[in-house]
């Protein structure tokens, strides 16, 4: 659940939240919301890999993060995503899902609240990080 949470996420602070800032009136503000939404999502998803899964804070976590993502996604489909939508020719709709696609592929797999989320370095140190993730759940087991 995490692995994909955080590959979403970093596609989007690479790909989408840009082009919102570019295209959208109060493109910034939304995006800057969506980016306190990940870090805080961040935070826990690191409590939770902290946490023993027989801690009593355990499902109280993995109950915290559910209703936070809930949260943004209902949020960004009904927000930022339609705006998008409504600013964009599909064109550049297509090009920004391939890129968003792409991204999500070498993302990292793990949280990593103190990574840059803004581009270019996100987008230069993104992969790495994922790289070397992906090696860390090879060597541990971790399915992702």
């Amino acid at each position: 659940m995490i692995s994909g949470i955080v590959r979403h996420a970093v596609a989007e602070e690479q790909y989408v939240y840009p082009a919102a800032r570019s295209v959208l009136p109060d493109g910034d503000e939304v995006a800057d919301h969506e980016l306190e939404e990940h870090a805080e999502a961040e935070e826990v998803m690191k409590a939770i890999e902290k946490t023993d899964p027989e801690d009593s804070r355990y499902g109280e976590l993995v109950r915290r993060l559910i209703d936070d993502i809930r949260h943004h996604i209902e949020e960004e489909e009904s927000g930022m995503l339609s705006k998008l939508r409504d600013a964009c020719p599909p064109e550049r709709l297509h090009e920004l899902s391939e890129e968003f696609q792409r991204a999500k592929s070498l993302a990292p797999t793990r949280p990593h609240p103190l990574a840059p989320d803004h581009p270019p370095a996100n987008k230069i140190l993104g992969p790495g990080a994922g790289l070397v993730d992906r090696l860390r759940d090879i060597l541990s087991g971790r399915n992702s």
